[in-house]
């Protein structure tokens, strides 16, 4: 069925799924959002997803949305196809592999995820309202007059960041040693020790510009934790030639 619609509409049923394969249930939506992201306003937009039955959703751009992060086609032109399939296949458990032979990380607590989830899923900080010293992560009292409770939420998912200094550790838990935690200064203020994927250790240097993303750090008694790690900031061509296999 699928084909048949190709050889009709004269085009591509998924160009995508090339380059970023068969993301499941969330494929209609990120061919939405390419979609979206290459029409003008007053653009008829069609979505036919052909599985169990079949669905059709028919949108039309206004261009009154304004995109938070980067373009679909950007992020899939400066992707990284290096990382071999076995360690894939590690991360996602299906081959088993002896563990580092270090510590396991403690396992994460629902409580404070629960107490601090601006903070860890949406990594929104705080700025003092007086001195606008911004505070990551956030705090009730500023570091500058030490006024108490006077913040307002500072969203920092989407601000870039220069490396000050990293380090490369070798004996850290990881699935995909070494790691590289740097110390990054982020646009319009506020410091933060980060741990950086996707790129090699001797990519990485003073000055380096970082933009965050929310990844897995670890799995502990069978639970994955989430936080944000820092990912070199990337323009151009793919950079399958020059980047290395990241961490999950």
């Amino acid at each position: 069925a699928v084909k048949a619609v190709s050889r009709k509409v004269g085009g591509d049923a998924d160009p995508l799924a090339v380059t970023v394969g068969n993301t499941g249930g969330t494929q209609p939506l990120l061919r939405l959002a390419d979609a979206l992201d290459r029409h003008q306003a007053g653009s008829i937009i069609v979505v036919l997803h052909l599985a169990d039955g079949a669905d059709a959703l028919a949108v039309r751009a206004t261009g009154a949305a304004t995109p938070q992060g980067r373009p679909v086609a950007d992020q899939v032109a400066t992707g990284d196809d290096t990382l071999a399939y076995s360690r894939f296949m590690s991360w996602r458990g299906v081959l088993t592999q002896q563990p580092p032979n270090r510590p396991e990380p403690n396992r994460p607590s629902a409580s404070a995820a629960a107490r601090h989830a601006d903070w860890k899923y949406g990594f929104v900080g705080s700025r003092d309202r007086a001195t606008g010293a911004l505070h990551l992560p956030p705090a009730r009292v500023s570091f500058k007059g030490q006024a108490l409770d006077d913040m307002d939420d500072a969203p920092m998912a989407d601000v870039q960041a220069s490396v000050v200094t990293f380090t490369v550790d070798k004996l850290v838990y990881s699935q995909s040693p070494p790691v590289v935690f740097a110390v990054v200064d982020f646009d319009g203020g506020g410091r933060l020790p980060v741990e950086l994927t996707d790129c090699r250790p001797d990519e990485v240097q003073v000055g380096s510009r970082i933009e965050m993303t929310f990844r897995r750090l670890g799995m502990a008694d069978g639970i994955a934790n989430y936080f944000w790690k820092g990912r070199l900031v990337r323009t151009g061509a793919a950079t399958s030639a020059t980047s290395a296999e990241g961490t999950p």
